[in-house]
Order: structure tokens, then sequence, then C-alpha cells
């Protein structure tokens, strides 16, 4: 990564930033490089300054916005496709707003020649089932970079593949393979920009128009969790409030996690519902750990973690596979805890 746009990136001074991303242009990179290779960097690490306590989520926010409009800026010298070209509908999932991915991917399929119409972050589920029906594009392609934005999108997923059109999914949200977007019903899922464009190559122009699926009880528990996910969110977060130990943490720890706390509760709870809809366990073990690391480089006793659990469960008396989604994830942890312990030397 370029040490000269990463400070510029740092500094928050879009200026400076653009004036680097020039420099590696007329160098020779292609639009491509400079954005693998230096923006997807650059924004991997903010991400982890952020999750490591190192940065606020103000400091996140504005490099984040600088790097969309570089790719943006970047973007304006794709040659126009041609009129007759395949239309790709390309979009967040619901609740996602986390675009750059999303920005990326779109500009990829524009520089292989497709005609691309880019909606964003976080859209509003009709809206964007109208657009489909208006435009009727080649393909329906998502990101998603929390697995909290995936409880709720089972419905619209196979929505679209009952119109017959592919729908193509990806980012971090559904973790290394296939397996998460095959449970939401979508028709395939890429790893990379460039395995976009060659799966658009491969697939078939309409597939067929699959049914409408009947909700599973996992289904049913993760819909009605959705529904109440700002209440399940609010009753851990006073549950924590209320603890005991809760003005201990908050006199000797960075007080910076305390305005994060809302966010975190409610992608533990979007976490619980992802791990329903389909059927992958390690959602759960993995949000542990996740919630694990931010307590920590905030300073913060994982004890809250373990409460922050408990709260969780009760909050969902008469939900027997969610209780038993988070009593496995806990149960997993502590085991790796225990198994750590036993391998240090003595």
């Amino acid at each position: 990564m370029d040490a000269e746009y990463w400070q510029a990136l740092c500094d928050g001074d879009r200026h400076a930033s653009l004036a680097a991303v020039r420099r590696l242009r007329a160098s020779g990179l292609t639009n491509s490089q400079v954005i693998a290779d230096h923006i997807l960097v650059a924004q991997r690490r903010v991400g982890d300054l952020w999750l490591d306590g190192e940065w606020s989520v103000a400091q996140e926010h504005a490099a984040t916005a600088i790097n969309e409009g570089l790719v943006h800026w970047l973007g304006s010298f794709s040659d126009p496709p041609a009129a007759g070209r395949p239309l790709v509908l390309v979009s967040c999932l619901e609740k996602e707003s986390h675009a750059l991915p999303a920005l990326i991917v779109s500009e990829a399929l524009v520089e292989a020649g497709y005609r691309v119409n880019y909606l964003g972050g976080a859209p509003e589920p009709d809206d964007l089932l109208r657009q489909v029906l208006r435009l009727k594009p080649r393909a329906v392609m998502f990101s998603a970079s929390l697995t909290s934005s995936l409880g709720r999108q089972k419905r619209m997923l196979n929505q679209i593949r009952s119109l017959g059109l592919p729908v193509i999914v990806g980012g971090q949200g559904f973790g290394g393979d296939g397996s998460r977007a095959e449970a939401l019903g979508a028709t395939a899922w890429c790893a990379s920009p460039a395995h976009a464009v060659a799966l658009l190559e491969t697939l078939p122009e309409r597939t067929e128009r699959l049914a409408m699926p009947e909700p599973t009880m996992a289904d049913e528990e993760a819909a009605w969790i959705e529904e109440h996910r700002a209440q399940i969110a609010g009753y851990v977060v006073a549950g924590l409030r209320d603890a005991e130990h809760f003005s201990d943490e908050l006199a000797r720890s960075s007080r910076s996690w305390l305005v994060e706390l809302e966010g975190l509760a409610d992608h533990l709870v979007g976490c619980l519902s992802a791990a329903l809809v389909t059927g992958d366990e390690t959602i759960m073990v993995e949000a542990h750990s996740w919630l694990a690391r931010v307590l920590t480089a905030r300073d913060v006793d994982t004890v809250l973690l373990v409460e922050a659990w408990s709260l969780l469960a009760e909050s969902l008396r008469g939900h027997p596979l969610a209780r038993a989604a988070v009593a496995s994830a806990a149960s997993y942890a502590e085991q790796a805890l225990t198994d750590d312990s036993d391998d240090r030397p003595a």
C-alpha cells in the first residue's frame, strides 16, 4: 500500500488522497490494480483499526467516504458500456450500509463492458423489487459486509429467484464459501469482483423460476428476532448497564466503547437471526469471538461478554432454536479457552 496515500487517508485529507491515487495511476497502474492493491488493502486496515480500538467510528467513516470518492473518480475513466450490453443491478442488502464493496463490484462490471444500475447501501426492499421488475436485469448482485445483515434477506432473494433472475451475492458477511449464500436462496456466491464478472459469463441469462419455500421453524424464529431486534438489543444494553460490575468497567476502561454499545448489541442480535436462517452455527461462535476482541481492545473485562450472552439468552424465552444457538456458541468459546489454557506451558 502506498505510504503517502495511507497517510492522507489517516489525516482525513481527500485532496492529498486523490493526489496520491493520481500519481499511482500515472505510474502505469490500472484502475483495478489501484483498487485491489491500495484502496481495498487500506479499507481492511481501517476496519481492523476500529476493531482494535485505535480508531473511532468517526475516523473510520471519514476514511471510507474518501475511498468511495476515489473509486467513483477511478470509475470515471471507464468507457461507457454499449447500449445493447446486459444490465446488472448491484446493491447492498437491506440494512447493510457498507457500500464500498458493492461500488467496487459495480465499477469492475462497467470496466468489463456491462451496464450497471448501482443502488448503494441499505436499499428499501419494496423500492428494490420495483427496480428489478422495471429493469429486468441480466442478474442482481448483493453485497454484505456484516453477517448481521443476512437474517432478513431470505425472502428477498427468493422473490427475485421466483422471477427467474440469477442472484449473485458476496462480501465478508457471507463467509469464505457459498454455504450461507445457498441457504438464503442465492444462485451463486462470488469471492471477488473478478469472480463476479466471471460468473456473469457462465450463468444462464434466466434461471428456473423457483417457488417461494415454506418457512421453517428456524425461519419463523429468525423473523421474530428481526421484528423485535431493537427491543432485544435494548434489553441486553439495559441489563449490562444494571450489572454490578458495569460502573467499575466504565471507570477503568476507555469510555469510547460506551458510545458503541447499542451498535454492538444490535450486531449480536442480527448475527443470531443470520445463524438461524442459514443453519450456520459458526456465525454465533464468530460473533462471540468478535465481541470478545472488541471489548478486550477497549480494555473492558470480558465478564461483560458473559453477562451480554446471558441477557441475550434471557430475551429468547419461547424460542428454543435461538436459545440453543446462543448456548452452543458460549459452550464452544468456553471449551476453546480451556483448550488454550491446557496448551500453555506450565
